[in-house]
């Protein structure tokens, strides 16, 4: 049902970004930092292939082999392994929306990065199906690639649920909210972690 990629290879980039952009057109924090619904589908395009293409050699990519879902993780980093740096996202959204602006709107996102476990742990970043074929599943058998192997290695998992809506689906992977981050004129985000199984 998955093709698992090692790494996020740049042929698998765009795949990734059109799910993605789909997957997210209407989720609350990224309708929060783009928040002009007719621009906001190619700003997101523009972010998740910004976002893409700064994690290749880290992210994790996983991909239902029709290409109608995606999911991305970073592995838990070592000592000395470099952090993800998000400066291409921010100067993609800044020639989009202008400096002013998107400044101020990932600034207010500052509390939930803040709010990130700081134990090694598996992160997931995004999973997102098209619409049409959500509910058969595509979005669990992204997620339960990742978790499966972290009850074998004893590792643990976290996310931030852009969207409470979708805290059940996790809860059902075994994740659990730790705390809701709170963002000024923004929605609320449930921080989630997960032990192994």
């Amino acid at each position: 049902m998955t093709n698992y990629l090692p790494t996020a290879e740049p042929e698998q980039i765009p795949d990734a970004v059109a799910v993605l952009s789909v997957a997210f057109a209407h989720d609350p924090v990224l309708s929060f930092l783009f928040p002009d619904p007719v621009a906001r589908p190619g700003l997101l395009a523009t972010f998740f292939a910004a976002r893409l293409a700064a994690g290749v050699g880290m992210d994790r990519l996983y991909l239902s082999e029709q290409n109608e879902s995606a999911s991305l993780w970073l592995p838990p980093l070592k000592e000395g392994d470099p952090e993800l740096s998000w400066d291409a996202v921010l100067a993609a959204t800044i020639a989009l929306m202008g400096e002013e602006e998107t400044m101020k709107r990932f600034a207010a996102l500052e509390p939930m990065v803040e709010a990130k476990p700081k134990a090694p742990h598996w992160y997931l970043a995004f999973v997102g199906t098209r619409s049409e074929s959500r509910g058969k599943g595509l979005g669990s058998a992204l997620i339960k690639a990742v978790t499966d192997r972290c009850d074998a290695e004893g590792i643990p998992a976290a996310l931030e649920s852009s969207d409470p809506a979708n805290v059940p689906l996790y809860e059902r992977h075994g994740f659990r909210v730790t705390q809701v981050v709170e963002i000024q004129n923004g929605p609320p985000i449930p921080m989630m972690w997960r032990d192994p199984a």
